[in-house]
């Protein structure tokens, strides 16, 4: 086991305590126990990366950061947070590259049970890779392909004010009644995301097998919802979401015909 702990970022009040992650993760039995706590930098997936190409690392491990000044996220948006703002962490998954299509889903899964383990209130998931809290957005999912290994990112809001939110439809977990405890919120999201990838990885990697397609489907608001899909190619389609496959897919009926996507930028439409 291995957790590396930083002195706090200037002006964070409250940084995460990584012995007290050390202790929760042992009394939780996570065999994921690799973990690194900085107090800031520029992106927690580039350093996870820079591991692996360095000489590679084991499943599990992680990199989390009191401050994030350059993450990255979805289409190349900004992902920083402020110091003791937000948790924000990056894990290393090995599934088999053509099975990673659902780590996003898995991750979705993992981070909605481990905001349920620490008291938070409650989450849906939006397609591809978003926690939602009424309707708003509190945590974004980033997973990227390192090596023929996935680099999973994770950036949570957990304590900010309103005028600190990125955007309009942004929310964090205290604007809805709770405050929560960073090293205890990291500590249940390595403990879920190692449960749920060993079901995953003992089902040889199928969502259906594992019962963890069930699980992200119950929890994701896109399916059954009208929404317009906002494409990499910048086209957009307008449809009705019936379904995320097992590959982690969308499929879109459209007025054109039945849609499959593998990427895309979801707003869902609300009845006037």
């Amino acid at each position: 086991m291995t957790v590396t702990k930083q002195s706090s970022a200037p002006g964070n009040p409250s940084p995460i305590n990584s012995d007290q992650v050390l202790t929760l993760l042992a009394a939780s039995e996570s065999p994921w126990r690799n973990v690194t706590v900085v107090a800031s930098t520029g992106s927690t997936n580039a350093d996870l990366v820079q591991v692996i190409t360095a000489g590679g690392a084991e499943e599990g491990t992680v990199i989390a950061a009191d401050e994030q000044t350059a993450g990255r996220g979805r289409l190349g948006r900004d992902g920083q947070s402020p110091a003791g703002s937000s948790l924000s962490f990056s894990v290393l998954l090995r599934p088999p590259m053509q099975h990673s299509g659902f780590v996003p889903a898995l991750a979705g899964v993992a981070i909605a049970a481990a905001i349920g383990d620490v008291g938070g209130p409650p989450v849906s998931l939006k397609w591809p890779n978003d926690v939602m809290v009424s309707d708003l957005k509190a945590a974004g999912i980033l997973a990227e392909a390192a090596s023929g290994m996935v680099v999973l990112g994770c950036g949570i809001n957990v304590t900010m004010t309103p005028d600190q939110l990125p955007v309009p439809t942004a929310t964090a977990l205290n604007l809805h009644g709770v405050t929560l405890d960073r090293s205890k919120l990291l500590a249940a999201c390595i403990s879920r995301l190692a449960q749920l990838n060993e079901r995953w990885r003992e089902a040889g990697y199928d969502p259906q097998a594992s019962g963890l397609l069930d699980e992200y489907r119950m929890l994701c608001a896109t399916i059954g919802s009208e929404v317009v899909v906002s494409l990499p190619d910048g086209n957009s389609l307008t449809g009705f979401v019936e379904a995320v496959d097992r590959f982690g897919q969308l499929q879109l009926r459209t007025d054109d015909g039945r849609r499959t996507l593998s990427a895309g930028d979801v707003v869902h439409v609300r009845p006037e």
